[in-house]
């Protein structure tokens, strides 16, 4: 059975088709996993925002096909992970559809709670790092949210980028969908040659 990521913010501008962009950048190609995005006010059917687009440029990344679609519950229902860019997007998701209560996580959260769970079966990572919650250190609930650079200036798109880089590499790399030759090492974010091929 193919494993479905989704990916959540507002608009589906900036953050959450960067997540959706990277991942599907850098995810090894005979993986049976399927990635896309959404956004709970979403700006249907408009481009990528000029300064993410600008920054997933800078990684290598061609933004141009995207559009913005809204989120709808069954896109969650069906999804395996859902992945959103703040707290208060995770619990609409959450509410929307109850039965994603331990498949939904801000992008931080998913990071920080699958830490330390071995790799092995995606789902099976999945409830590893949900049944963590409530078990590892808390934080307080800005530092699990990804800030929304939509219409700001290109360096804060930049650190957003690379903010949502950190956590699709670590994600991958946990549900063991990481390009063999980017598992455990990034490509380094200085030097051209050694990123991935554009999506």
């Amino acid at each position: 059975m193919s494993f479905d990521v989704l990916y959540v913010c507002t608009g589906n501008l900036c953050r959450s088709p960067m997540a959706e962009l990277l991942f599907r950048g850098w995810i090894e190609p005979t993986a049976d996993v399927t990635v896309s995005s959404a956004g709970v006010q979403a700006l249907v059917g408009r481009g990528i925002d000029a300064s993410s687009a600008s920054a997933l440029g800078q990684l290598g990344i061609d933004p141009s096909r995207h559009r913005a679609r809204q989120f709808e519950a069954w896109m969650a229902a069906d999804a395996d992970l859902i992945l959103a860019a703040s707290c208060d997007q995770r619990d609409l998701v959450m509410t929307a559809v109850p039965s994603t209560l331990r498949r939904a996580f801000t992008m931080k959260e998913f990071v920080r709670l699958v830490d330390g769970v071995p790799r092995g079966e995606p789902r099976a990572v999945v409830a590893a790092a949900a049944a963590r919650r409530g078990l590892v250190a808390r934080v307080q609930p800005e530092d699990d949210d990804v800030r929304d650079p939509y219409r700001g200036a290109i360096k804060h798109a930049k650190t957003i980028a690379e903010e949502i880089t950190e956590t699709v590499y670590a994600t991958l790399d946990a549900l063991g969908f990481a390009a063999e030759r980017w598992a455990h090492t990034p490509p380094a974010r200085t030097d051209r040659s050694a990123r991935p091929a554009p999506y």
